[in-house]
């Protein structure tokens, strides 16, 4: 079966094709002793100096409303940020060219600030700055001071050729591709397929099929895991299930492999009470060796629908560009397959 996809992009400038990404993550404070608000205005404050520093021309910095839009929610940005190991990493789930994020620490009674910024496509480390401080006033004295510097490092690395002629049509990000490991779409799925079923639907709009298939087999419940649970849940009355968080079929594995062992035990009620804890212990095997394969095809098939593999159309709006006065260019995507 032959598979098109078409895209249209409505509202796109030509104009800012050739502009380079740039992503001022959210600070974050390693011990939680700065407030919400006082993270976000340093993170203004590196924002707004890359923009001063930075060629309009050349570089677009993006804003965190475009930065929540590739990540999904405000909460869910929050929680990716925090625990990314890798900021270059992080860049790339953002579809940013170039990447910077301070963190905020302690030495002593001091906070302690620092700032890296990074080439996403090499992954390499462009230049950092630390400092030290009594107080959070301090540390924005030290942004303001050597974040000029820092930025104007990335002048000599661009990733875009000079004089390159313009495109026409805008791209689709490089992340919805061909980078390795899509990790946000590998965080949607451990979060839940069902309750991301969208969002995964729009993140991996982009793939090709075989792509798709690639990601598909990476990530699907495969069957030796499920003979593994599956033994599990034979000696351990429904392990393997809360393994799986398969809640409601391991309850029922330990209510009645449990209830089975104390009926069986209890030798005063006569055979009939005997037989009735003998069904109770089968039951649970029965389950317990039905119930990983009955999750693994649900997932995997749930997996499937989420990837869009079906002859199907969609309609929705993704952001695509960033342009450079920081408003995010929205792309309208119309998916044809059959």
């Amino acid at each position: 079966m032959n598979k098109l996809l078409f895209t249209l992009l409505l509202l796109a400038l030509a104009a800012y094709a050739q502009q380079e990404r740039v992503a001022i993550i959210q600070t974050m404070d390693n011990n939680d002793s700065i407030g919400f608000n006082d993270l976000a205005y340093l993170t203004d404050k590196l924002r707004e100096t890359a923009v001063n520093v930075l060629p309009k021309e050349q570089y677009g910095v993006m804003t965190t409303e475009s930065i929540v839009a590739f990540l999904g929610s405000q909460e869910r940005a929050a929680k990716i940020c925090n625990e990314s190991s890798c900021l270059a990493e992080l860049g790339r789930m953002v579809s940013a060219d170039f990447v910077a994020q301070g963190r905020i620490g302690r030495f002593g009674k001091d906070l302690t600030i620092k700032v890296e910024l990074y080439n996403v496509k090499s992954g390499n480390l462009i230049g950092s700055f630390t400092g030290d401080s009594k107080d959070i006033y301090g540390l924005r004295d030290i942004i303001t001071e050597k974040a000029t510097d820092l930025f104007k490092k990335m002048l000599n690395t661009s990733n875009v050729k000079k004089n390159a002629p313009p495109l026409v049509v805008a791209q689709p990000p490089d992340t919805h591709i061909n980078e390795k490991p899509l990790q946000y779409l590998q965080f949607l799925i451990k979060d839940g397929i069902k309750k991301n079923k969208e969002e995964i639907q729009k993140k991996s709009f982009y793939l090709s099929l075989e792509d798709k298939e690639v990601f598909y087999k990476k990530n699907k419940e495969k069957i030796p895991v499920s003979l593994v649970l599956a033994s599990t849940n034979v000696f351990l009355f429904g392990l393997g299930s809360y393994i799986q968080r398969n809640i409601i079929w391991g309850l029922a594995q330990s209510v009645l492999g449990i209830g089975g062992i104390v009926v069986v035990s209890n030798t005063s009620h006569g055979s009939s009470y005997q037989e009735l804890g003998t069904y109770m212990l089968g039951s649970s095997m029965v389950i317990g060796l039905v119930a990983p394969f009955v999750y693994q095809y649900k997932y995997n098939k749930a997996l499937r629908e989420a990837l869009n593999f079906d002859d199907s159309i969609s309609f929705f709006i993704d952001p695509l560009i960033v342009p450079k006065d920081g408003t995010p260019a929205v792309g309208l995507a119309f998916n044809v397959r059959y």
